[in-house]
């Protein structure tokens, strides 16, 4: 099991030499979420320091008239030998195919990838990696992994984004308000829980406000990647929490979920916890 952190690229090498194994950077204008987006130009500089593993989220929905854009863009990640592109919208696929482009693609339409006979479908498309959704339990997760040929992610740490709106819904109220935004991140507070709302040019993600930590998963988890998100931790806080991770996954020694689970919290999202939908009858 390798480790899979999302950071600045800036903090590239000393989290290698801490324990982890590959690196996630957005690619800028072509990614949402990511509060770590690169240029193609510096990608290629990211290279000549960094030979290790290194994937790029191409997520966000792209219009038709994106699509020459995005055409260039992946021909030149494609001369760029990076490990594989994290893609959302089915353009990217398409191209992919299209143009015979050889870096591997990874499967990661958010809450669409839950069970594995749609991965297997995927795969057969040509995608061989997959982002599981975080809505699934582990053993629901264990049992995709068991039948599918895909190699899979599983986020264990980091605020998880609970939604996305390409509307600008900061700006939109502070300007209905008569008020100036002062920044990009907010905190609301609904029912007692905290909420992150994060504006970027492309729109507004909402994160749930207590980071997800399933350290007590690793010993049973059967992928092979692990995402570590560093958003909104201080640095001391995620080198220990990454330190943490990489003693876990050598040794799988509940010690070590434990000093986690103090550090970070024991949030465990749906790992334990099946999602049951219902449609409320009117009354």
């Amino acid at each position: 099991m390798k480790i899979a952190t999302v950071c600045s690229k800036d903090n590239i090498l000393e989290y290698k030499k801490i324990g982890a194994n590959a690196f996630i950077f957005g690619l800028l204008n072509f990614s949402s979420g990511y509060h770590n987006e690169l240029s193609i130009e510096e990608i290629k500089e990211l290279r000549t320091i960094y030979d290790g593993e290194l994937f790029i989220a191409v997520n966000k929905n792209m219009f038709n008239s994106e699509l020459e854009e995005l055409e260039k863009e992946l021909i030149e990640l494609d001369k760029l030998n990076i490990n594989g592109i994290l893609f959302y919208d089915i353009s990217v696929l398409s191209l992919h195919n299209r143009l015979n482009l050889k870096t591997p693609l990874v499967w990661n339409q958010t809450h669409m990838v839950t069970n594995y006979n749609t991965c297997n479908y995927y795969y057969e498309k040509g995608c061989t990696y997959g982002v599981i959704a975080s809505e699934i339990t582990l053993d629901e997760i264990n049992e995709i992994s068991k039948k599918t040929k895909m190699k899979l992610f599983v986020n264990v740490l980091g605020y998880q984004v609970m939604g996305y709106s390409r509307r600008s819904l900061l700006s939109n109220y502070f300007k209905s308000i008569g008020k100036e935004k002062e920044k990009n991140n907010y905190t609301i507070v609904n029912n007692g829980e905290e909420y992150i709302v994060k504006e970027e040019d492309k729109g507004n993600a909402f994160l749930f406000g207590k980071p997800l930590n399933g350290s007590n998963i690793i010993k049973d988890l059967d992928v092979e990647y692990i995402i570590l998100n560093d958003y909104n931790f201080t640095n001391d806080v995620f080198k220990s929490a990454l330190e943490l991770y990489a003693k876990l996954v050598e040794t799988k020694d509940d010690k070590y979920a434990l000093e986690l689970d103090k550090l970070v919290g024991d949030n465990r999202g749906f790992f334990f916890t099946k999602t049951i939908y219902k449609v409320k009858k009117n009354d």
